[in-house]
């Protein structure tokens, strides 16, 4: 087509180019022709170019990690990254956090949270959180990536260790033993009667409330319960300590583990013990073995201010807690050191 028309111009410049109005009318048909085929070659040519976008530049600066919730099992802790934002504009921009377990090195879990848009010319620094949620037994690294138009811009890693020291807020109570003190209160027919007097301290920043504790006595050798009672903690100011006594009544000759458990409702808080030894052993140097030291635990009765069932006020001497114990036979202590005398003028002529 375009060699066709070229063929008609040349023809009439041959045939009458003498005559003006072909020559005006050759020329405007020619810039015509040409712009329509400069069009039709090269359509891009009259495009306009998009402007070139930089890549944004985005880094880690510190992470903050603090605990949201924690429970027997698992805990959430949230996770706060303060990103810096040197210059570029970020395009779907987001921050990926992997939690991988310290010992095994597998992948536990993982979660994403979007980097808010930021224009070209602007440097600050972002803050971008989310929440994790973990098991509470055990150590995770935890690796932070951060991405910018499905590109990974930086990373880091920060590690948690010892989650299980966090405290479940189910057993968050404020209130701790001190200590326990043991006085034997009587001994009738092999049962030897215990006070305990739990010191309980209230660490917390209220008055705390009133928790269920039991107390057990627990056989060292074969574990097993030898007596048992419930008491109450009571209200505890804060910052103060109380002392709650309870009896228990356990066989002579035996070694205990003074339990004491701390109860809201049907979760235990806590839990202590504390050793009762009835049997002590004391090891010989030359033989190297144990021997068995027998207690007469009837010298160990306080008398005043201890609560003695009825049952175990008769002790083995055959005489009433409170009485006065029957005189000794005269002339004893002297039978006993004339015996002494004699033995140390024994030895001396042996020597």
């Amino acid at each position: 087509m375009f060699s066709g028309k070229v063929y008609m111009i040349s023809n009439c410049l041959i045939k009458g180019i003498m005559k003006p109005g072909y020559i005006l009318t050759i020329i405007l048909a020619s810039v015509l022709i040409l712009s329509i085929a400069i069009v039709q070659i090269n359509k891009d040519v009259l495009r306009k170019e998009n402007p070139w976008i930089p890549p944004s530049s985005v880094s880690i600066r510190e992470v903050d990690i603090k605990p949201v919730e924690v429970t027997s099992a698992r805990i959430e802790v949230n996770v706060t990254a303060y990103i810096n934002h040197n210059g570029g504009k970020t395009r779907n921009a987001s921050m990926l956090i992997r939690a991988i377990n310290s010992d095994t090195r597998l992948l536990e879990t993982q979660v994403f949270a979007p980097i808010p848009e930021t224009d070209s010319g602007i440097e600050k620094t972002l803050s971008v959180s989310t929440n994790l949620n973990v098991e509470r037994n055990g150590g995770y690294e935890l690796n932070i990536l951060l991405f910018d138009n499905g590109t990974i811009r930086d990373s880091g890693t920060v590690s948690i260790r010892e989650l299980n020291a966090l405290i479940p807020e189910s057993k968050r109570s404020g209130v701790t033993l001190n200590n326990i003190d043991f006085t034997v209160g009587g001994v009738s027919a092999g049962k030897v009667s215990i006070k305990s007097d739990i010191y309980l301290e209230n660490k917390g920043p209220n008055v705390s409330e009133n928790l269920k504790m039991t107390v057990k006595a627990r056989e060292a050798t074969s574990n097993l319960i030898a007596d048992k009672t419930n008491a109450e903690t009571g209200a505890i100011v804060n910052e103060t300590t109380v002392v709650r006594s309870v009896q228990l009544v356990v066989p002579d000759e035996y070694n205990y583990m003074v339990v004491v458990e701390l109860w809201r409702g049907d979760t235990m808080i806590n839990t202590w013990e504390k050793p009762v030894l009835l049997a002590p052993t004391k090891t010989v140097p030359k033989e190297s073995v144990e021997k068995k030291m027998n207690i007469e635990v009837s010298k160990f009765v306080r008398e005043a201010g201890t609560t003695v069932p009825a049952a175990m006020r008769q002790d083995s001497g055959g005489y009433q807690q409170g009485s006065t114990p029957a005189p000794k036979e005269p002339g004893f202590e002297i039978f006993a050191a004339i015996s002494a005398l004699l033995l140390v003028f024994i030895l001396r002529r042996r020597s």
